[in-house]
């Protein structure tokens, strides 16, 4: 029932969307609160799916960005996110300096790998950060944060327990429930201590549906982002790839058209293959950026000595383009890199235009020798 722009509940239900679950408050909330939904990741989420440049990630991507929804992000898993990363990269190269020895030793040929420095790793991550800065809401560890934190500790009230101190998660579960003051909060964890028995299947634990109900605040949890995109079924913007792929192909042909015909030599053919795509968000409401890469045949006649010699030859483009996920619409395409290489039975050559990116990727200062 409405009753003056508020809506008044006998009973309402709240369900962990996995399993179905639900617990119930009384109450009402007030029309104009209702605003779209929060995601909030917890730091293994966020390590688990790279920043979100998985498929999962990319996924989750769309679905917020379709349905003007936001990530929450808490101060304290931003951290552990930007100490966690840069340390698993480190041991990924001391991995692949163990396995180069191996080789080493068994060809008894000199082997160099290159990789990124500690400088580009932590560039790479800032740039990410503002990526997906379109769809994220920051939330700061405050000094009422930790003291609330510690009552939690020390009253052993969930996520923690008795000899199990859980202050991160504390602070985590703490900002949801700030999120939760006018919208929605969906809370990706799984961390046992936010679930009824230490348990995914069983739940939000009871002591946190109280709290949530105590507090007419409305809290999904979800173990894993598919999870999540599952429960959202058809509320979830639907991402059309190969409709992206066709928008992006029919723009950037004239111009690859005009690339391949330099010097007169050769004539465009068909792409290769499906356009690869990545997405992340942008400051604009529901809009996508797409990075994307497509690939076109080449063909073209040379004279030389022994007769006219065919030549075949690929050229590969990358650039950006928006893509707004409720009207499938994709605009300002953009080439922002390009490379030609041709093949036949005598030689391959190549010609190649980088972006300043590039460019600057391939420094002294962002990329080391790896033995």
């Amino acid at each position: 029932m409405i009753v003056d722009g508020t809506i008044i509940f006998g009973r309402l239900r709240l369900y962990n969307l996995r399993e179905s679950r639900e617990f119930s408050w009384t109450g009402g909330l007030s029309m104009t609160k209702l605003s779209a939904y929060a995601v909030v990741l917890d730091a293994n989420v966020w390590v688990a799916e790279r920043l979100l440049q998985s498929s999962i990630g990319n996924a989750l991507i769309y679905a917020l960005s379709g349905a003007k929804a936001s990530i929450g992000l808490p101060e304290v898993v931003e951290r552990e996110v930007n100490r966690v990363l840069p340390e698993m990269a480190e041991r990924a190269v001391s991995l692949i300096g163990r396995e180069t020895a191996l080789l080493r030793q068994l060809s008894g040929h000199k082997l160099l790998f290159t990789g990124p420095t500690t400088l580009a790793i932590k560039e790479g991550m800032e740039e990410r950060w503002k990526q997906l800065a379109g769809l994220i809401v920051r939330v700061p560890f405050s000094h009422e944060q930790a003291q609330s934190a510690l009552d939690r500790i020390i009253a052993s009230v969930p996520p923690c327990g008795s000899n199990n101190e859980q202050f991160r998660d504390c602070c985590i579960w703490l900002a949801a429930l700030a999120l939760a003051e006018d919208r929605e909060v969906h809370l990706v964890t799984q961390d046992a201590a936010f679930y009824e028995g230490r348990k995914p299947s069983q739940g939000l634990a009871r002591a946190l549906q109280d709290e949530l109900e105590l507090k007419s605040r409305r809290v999904h949890i979800h173990p894993t982002v598919r999870d999540f995109l599952t429960s959202l079924g058809s509320t979830a913007a639907v991402v059309d790839e190969a409709e992206i792929g066709d928008a992006i192909i029919q723009s950037v042909t004239p111009h690859a058209r005009e690339i391949a015909a330099e010097k007169g030599k050769f004539a465009l053919g068909a792409p290769v293959s499906k356009p690869k795509i990545k997405g992340f968000a942008t400051p604009k409401s529901a809009l996508v950026a797409v990075s994307f890469e497509v690939a076109f045949a080449m063909e073209g006649i040379e004279e030389d000595g022994d007769g006219p010699l065919t030549l075949t030859a690929r050229l590969s483009l990358e650039g950006a383009c928006s893509y707004d996920p409720r009207s499938h619409a994709v605009t300002d395409v953009e080439i922002r890199s390009w490379s030609k290489s041709i093949d036949n039975s005598r030689f391959t050559t190549g010609t190649v235009s980088p972006s300043a990116r590039e460019l600057q990727q391939y420094s002294p200062e962002r990329m080391r020798v790896i033995t």
